[in-house]
């Protein structure tokens, strides 16, 4: 019996669970795009194939960028090119025919969907880790306990969900383009954050290279909003003018 014990745990702490999860963060971005398009005039199937082109460009190309910074294939971490989602938007609005905005708009919290479910599996085995710790959750890899970055990461990955749905809906899901920026602001600010109680190797000031990810991430998304609340401003003035004359 006590053999049977160890071995189920080994299999669950092998990457069993993880897979679990995996698999069940792709699920619930389905089924959140079966319901989300609908939300801004798109039919579900065109809003699921605006994700299948642009989330798998986008881990690609995280293990291409990875690639160039290191040599070495690897960087299995999506932080690392989420910010490069509203330039693979831009071919796969055309294919789909849609507008930029609402490509961007539609897309904005599918990472965020994907994190904040599979993130939980990386508990069980032992990946992205928080610092030893003397409470905390066990790491298998570690055989000790570690600060609980997992859960922490994807609560908030799912608390950034909640925020953009709740502003989308107090607009009356109007496309704006404003959805990708503020999903973008949020995880790169928080994951900047977060980077500072993760075990990743450090490389200057306590700073991680996913910590510097997150921080451009951040950033672009600032500098994402400002632009295209101006333009949206200038959008409107020009629809009130003609409207006047």
């Amino acid at each position: 019996m006590k053999e049977f014990i160890v071995a189920a745990s080994k299999f669950v702490y092998d990457g069993f669970l993880y897979d679990v999860f995996f698999v069940l963060g792709f699920v619930a971005v389905f089924l959140f795009y079966l319901w989300r398009g609908k939300r801004f005039g798109v039919k579900p199937i065109r809003s699921i194939l605006l994700v299948l082109i642009v989330y798998p460009s986008v881990v690609l190309w995280m293990f291409v960028q990875y690639w160039i910074e290191t040599g070495v294939f690897g960087g299995n971490n999506i932080v690392r090119c989420i910010v490069y989602m509203p330039l693979f938007a831009i071919p796969a609005a055309k294919i789909l025919k849609m507008t930029w905005k609402q490509a961007c708009d539609i897309l904005a919290p599918a990472v965020c969907v994907v994190h904040g479910v599979s993130h939980w599996g990386c508990m069980f085995a032992g990946c992205c880790n928080g610092f030893p710790a003397e409470w905390g959750l066990y790491n298998p890899s570690t055989l000790q306990y570690c600060f609980p970055s997992q859960p922490l990461e994807a609560l908030t990955a799912l608390l950034i969900i909640w925020v953009i749905l709740r502003r989308e809906k107090k607009n009356g899901y109007k496309v704006d383009g404003l959805s990708m920026p503020i999903m973008l602001m949020l995880f790169g600010s928080t994951r900047f954050i977060f980077e500072f109680f993760r075990d990743n190797e450090k490389l200057w000031m306590g700073c991680s290279s996913l910590a510097f990810h997150a921080l451009f991430m951040s950033v672009v998304g600032l500098v994402m909003y400002v632009v295209i609340d101006r333009h949206n401003q200038k959008l409107e003035a020009q629809a009130a003018a003609e409207a006047v004359s």
